[in-house]
């Protein structure tokens, strides 16, 4: 048996052992519930910075999708602008074989990527000089030869041919005494509102052919455009294929430049000025026949407003021009037509030409 003192003693120790233990399982309830109030809040900090990810990732989606919308908004109003019809598009589903074409000045003028005129009329300008100034002078003159006012005043549409090829003048660089004649021209039909007037040298323009040729076409377009103001968001250009314009595709060209020229009105006169001609007759030329022959049907056109004044003009001999234009005695000889001595003069010239603006 235990004596008194021996017992307290032990019991003590028992109870100092449970208390140590219960203190030991109350710090590690303790520690445990920290570790987990830690993970939890920390899943908790997790959950948060991934809604919060999220939240921005929808905000920036939301935003693109707003940024997107108003570009679609601003792009259909554009659309809806240019259309001839409110039931536009909606046509455009149903009837999914017909498109329309839009052409812009800006996009056409791209598309033909054309040199301007007063390249040529600078460089006609520049190599005057090493022209005979009797010829000169003899060219100029055909201003006051009957045939030439009757081709200038006369109210209908009407074409001349101007012929210097029994004893042709000096030329020079692909410009002769007429080119000068048709360049000096050009600048007096330019200064009249009721004019429109289009150029081309083709002696400036004879090393590549059918190029050539197509060029021509090409740069009458872009003339007639630089001198009267379409409407090209109601211009009637259905059909027009944009890419063969690019390629410069002859008979694209033309459907194009008689569509502009069908848009002219009846206050309209205009000038087509086509030096040395012949040279586009020739076999290497193959369009050059076409193109002329479209250009003479201009002036019997009668759907047409406006009034077409179509001027060829040739130092070398023709065939086809000589035949078309021999039928209506519609062919200037400047051989034969009449003329005085002395120098040539622009002055005069314009001094001259203004009695045919003013008859």
């Amino acid at each position: 048996m235990f004596e008194g003192s021996e017992y307290l003693a032990g019991l003590e120790r028992s109870l100092k052992s449970i208390e140590d233990k219960s203190n030991g399982l109350r710090n590690q309830g303790r520690n445990t519930h920290i570790a987990t109030s830690q993970q939890h809040s920390l899943r908790n900090a997790m959950e948060i910075e991934r809604r919060h990810k999220a939240n921005n990732v929808n905000t920036a989606e939301l935003g693109e999708v707003q940024q997107k919308n108003v570009h679609l908004q601003v792009e259909n109003a554009n659309l809806r602008s240019r259309s001839r019809s409110p039931n536009n598009l909606f046509l455009a589903q149903q009837h999914v074989g017909i498109q329309r074409t839009y052409l812009e000045e800006q996009e056409l003028r791209y598309l033909l990527n054309i040199s301007d005129k007063d390249v040529d009329m600078s460089f006609i300008a520049k190599r005057k000089s090493h022209l005979l100034y009797g010829e000169l002078s003899r060219a100029e003159q055909l201003i006051n030869d009957a045939k030439f006012r009757t081709w200038m005043t006369s109210p209908e549409s009407t074409k001349l041919l101007i012929l210097w090829n029994q004893r042709p003048p000096k030329s020079h660089a692909g410009i002769s005494p007429i080119s000068t004649l048709c360049a000096s021209l050009a600048p007096m039909f330019y200064d009249h509102d009721r004019f429109v007037c289009c150029i081309w040298f083709c002696g400036l323009h004879d090393k590549s052919g059918n190029d050539d040729t197509r060029a021509m076409l090409a740069s009458l377009i872009d003339q007639i455009c630089q001198q009267y103001l379409f409407d090209f968001d109601n211009l009637e250009v259905d059909g027009v294929n944009k890419e063969l314009l690019e390629n410069r595709d002859p008979e694209e060209l033309y459907n194009l430049l008689y569509t502009l020229i069908k848009t002219l009105p009846a206050d309209i006169t205009l000038m087509l000025l086509i030096d040395e001609a012949y040279i586009y007759e020739r076999e290497k030329f193959e369009d050059g026949l076409s193109i002329f022959d479209e250009l003479v049907k201009l002036v019997e056109d009668e759907s047409l407003s406006t009034t077409v004044k179509l001027l060829f003009a040739s130092t070398g001999r023709v065939g086809y021009l000589g035949e078309v234009f021999q039928q209506g005695g519609q062919v200037l000889n400047v051989e034969t037509a009449a003329h005085q001595g002395g120098a040539p003069s622009e002055k005069r010239m314009t001094r001259q030409m203004m009695r045919n603006f003013e008859d």
